[in-house]
């Protein structure tokens, strides 16, 4: 095994190298339909046969989005995991610098532990320091420990506690 190790807060922090085998696609408009059936899989439970789909207007607007960045992951020809970041410009005390938000994250359940989310969370990386923003965000519910796990170990500290509203 080959270890990275970084210093945290005054302590020796060793993180495992993994070699993964598989590439990091951002998502457009030519490789959406391999996005599309990974949706499918996520919302069915099953695969299904790669289609090429027609993409409506709306996606075709959302994707053309300057600020919307979707990266996926892709293993044996079909993508297995994705992650949405949002581009938020801020002004005041930001002095124009905005931050990188992580919107989603996801990894099919048989290809968890192999890399796949660190790798993801490392394109957020690349894209805070590519748009020079401030910082990277995200919310992640209590009640799911893997992911704070993940999350942490990705050098993300909880910065207090908020309610998630919708309407």
């Amino acid at each position: 095994m080959i270890f990275h190790y970084n210093i945290v807060n005054g302590k020796f922090k060793f993180t495992e190298v993994v070699h993964m085998n598989f590439e990091i696609d951002r998502i457009n408009e030519s490789n959406y339909y391999l996005f599309d059936d990974m949706v499918f899989w996520r919302e069915n439970g099953f695969e299904r046969e790669p289609m090429q789909i027609l993409i409506t207007e709306q996606i075709k607007k959302e994707l053309d989005n300057p600020n919307l960045y979707v990266y996926a992951a892709i293993s044996d020809n079909r993508y297995v995991a994705w992650i949405s970041l949002v581009y938020l410009p801020k002004v005041g005390r930001w002095k124009g610098y905005g931050h990188i938000y992580v919107d989603e994250l996801w990894v099919e359940p048989n290809f968890r532990g192999q890399g796949f989310a660190k790798a993801l969370m490392k394109k957020a990386d690349e894209l805070c320091r590519k748009l020079e923003a401030t910082g990277i965000r995200l919310y992640v519910n209590v009640n799911n420990p893997i992911a704070r796990r993940l999350y942490e170990g990705s050098g993300y500290n909880e910065d207090g506690q908020a309610y998630f509203m919708e309407k």
